[in-house]
């Protein structure tokens, strides 16, 4: 199962220490997206990752700072950035990847490297943020579609729930940048999980 993480909402002190150290355990991918984020800051941030990582984030906010920063080839497209009529995202030199909230949007995310979709149990981090799925919920199995990553919920113990759904992947946020003195240690358990 792939895994992906999701950075926590807000920056806080030694955060790019403790990204470079997930990525030197073996984090594939980092999804930088912060809650109203100051652009120098948010390339603070950046620049703070050990450039060898800069492939592995994917930008959530600021597209254009792939320019400042070209060892960055991933970029997010939220869902309502996704859908407002004048935005581009066909540009194969990035991989991109966007988000769904409802399944019959399968159709409009062709194109993009896979799709978050969620909240599959009830958020961590966002409280009130709950899961809309039946406990039977299994993923449509469908031709050509867009990979569906699982998020909203998840630590360790949900990845082999997600497995049985048939989900593609797992983003994971709460679970590490909760306790943030554990980051590093759930982090590898749940990257173990997904590679069993």
């Amino acid at each position: 199962m792939k895994l992906f993480v999701i950075s926590s909402a807000h920056l806080f002190k030694g955060e790019a220490a403790l990204i470079n150290q997930l990525f030197e355990a073996g984090m594939p991918v980092l999804h930088l997206r912060k809650e109203n984020p100051d652009r120098q800051e948010y390339a603070g941030l950046i620049s703070a990752v050990d450039e060898c990582f800069h492939h592995r984030i994917a930008l959530h906010q600021f597209h254009e700072l792939s320019a400042d920063f070209p060892g960055v080839k991933r970029l997010h497209y939220p869902e309502w950035m996704r859908k407002q009529p004048t935005q581009t995202v066909k540009n194969d030199e990035f991989t991109r990847s966007t988000s769904i909230h409802n399944l019959n949007e399968l159709n409009e995310v062709q194109g993009f490297a896979y799709t978050f979709f969620g909240p599959v149990f009830d958020s961590f981090s966002k409280p009130g943020y709950k899961s809309r799925l039946a406990g039977d919920f299994k993923v449509p199995v469908m031709e050509n579609t867009t990979p569906i990553i699982a998020i909203g919920g998840i630590d360790a113990d949900k990845i082999e729930p997600l497995k049985q759904m048939g989900f593609e992947g797992a983003a994971v946020l709460g679970a590490l940048w909760n306790d943030k003195e554990q980051a590093l240690t759930n982090f590898n358990k749940i990257k173990r999980i997904c590679s069993s």
